[in-house]
Order: C-alpha cells, then structure tokens, then sequence
C-alpha cells in the first residue's frame, strides 16, 4: 500500500532548490474517493504551501497535464493546479458559484487514469471564486477547456473521480481501447 505524503502547511520551510516532483496515484488509489475540507486561508502566504504548489506544478508539467489536485499526489489539501506551460493558475478552495445551462459533451482524460479517455458532458462555462497560494481571492469566468479543468480538478477535492460520469458500458469499451493504448506504447518503448 503506498504512504500519503503528508505536507504540513503551518509549520517548517522547505528549501526551494530541494523543489522535486510529487509522486502521482493511480485511480486505485483510496485518496481519490475522499472529499477534502476546506484550507484555513488565512495561514496564506506561507512557503511550504507555496513550495507545495511548484511541485504540483513540476508533476503536471512532467506528465504533460492540463490539471493536477493535491489529492492525486498523495496530499491531502484543497488546491489544485490548471493550465499548460508556464501559463498555470493556482486554486485554493475553489468553488462553482454559477454555470451554463448549456453543456458540451466532450473527451476527458486524467493523469491517474493515463490512457482512458471517457465522453462526459460538463456546462460549457461557469463563474469560480478561489484563492491562490498568496491568499489573494480571485472570482473568474471559465469557459471551453479551461472550464473542464477546472470542473475536474474540483471533482478530485469532492472525492468523484471521471468514471462515475459513464455508464459500464460506455466504460468498458473505453477499458478495451486503454488496454489497446497501453499495449501499444509499451511495444514502442520496446522497439526504441
């Protein structure tokens, strides 16, 4: 069984050349399935929540994500990372405050489900309020991909993860095409 990282944000300061990536779970792991409370904000800013952020940062960055919780690292913190690049956004204790009526059926995949991909649908935009690791309150308006992200990264703070969106069917033949992926990438890997 693997150990839960366990950052403590209140206490101690981690040197920032020591700045490694964070371990990834898989979709086995029980963390995924817990709802996280709420962060006590007003302990921002503070380095070690900060440090925590970069690694989050550095692990969605090395596995090429769009989004990564706390929670898929083993933390168990409310924040979480969206965004591609050098272009990221850092949520703490994000919330949906309003969303579309109209919802948009489209591919979604996760670092802790690599290979799977599922057709869930999600309102096409939404109005969030969040903090980020400055303490500093933000209220936005996503729409499109970033929307998505952002709607799946929380998914991961409540404790659902993307396949309790699906019917068994429509997961099981999403299985067999992961299978198909996986096999597929390990003869690459071989062939190199």
């Amino acid at each position: 069984m693997s150990e839960i990282l366990t950052i403590n944000t209140e206490q101690g300061i981690i040197k920032e050349e020591n700045i490694e990536p964070l371990p990834l779970y898989n979709e086995h792991h029980p963390m995924l399935r817990q709802a996280v409370p709420e962060y006590d904000v007003t302990r921002l800013p503070n380095p070690v929540m900060s440090n925590m952020v970069k690694r989050l940062r550095m692990t969605m960055k090395m596995y090429s994500g769009l989004g990564l919780s706390a929670t898929q690292c083993g933390v168990f913190e409310r924040v979480f990372v969206i965004g591609n690049g050098d272009m990221t956004i850092t949520c703490i204790n994000p919330k949906i405050v309003s969303q579309s009526n109209t919802v948009k059926i489209d591919s979604e995949g996760c670092l802790s489900f690599p290979g799977l991909f599922l057709k869930i649908g999600r309102p096409d935009s939404i109005d969030v309020q969040f903090y980020d690791d400055n303490g500093k309150l933000h209220n936005a308006t996503f729409d499109g991909l970033t929307a998505r992200c952002f709607m799946h990264e929380l998914d991961h703070m409540n404790g659902v993860r993307m396949v309790e969106y699906v019917k068994p069917l429509a997961l099981q033949m999403a299985r067999k095409k992961q299978l198909k992926l996986i096999k597929k990438v390990k003869r690459l890997q071989n062939n190199v």
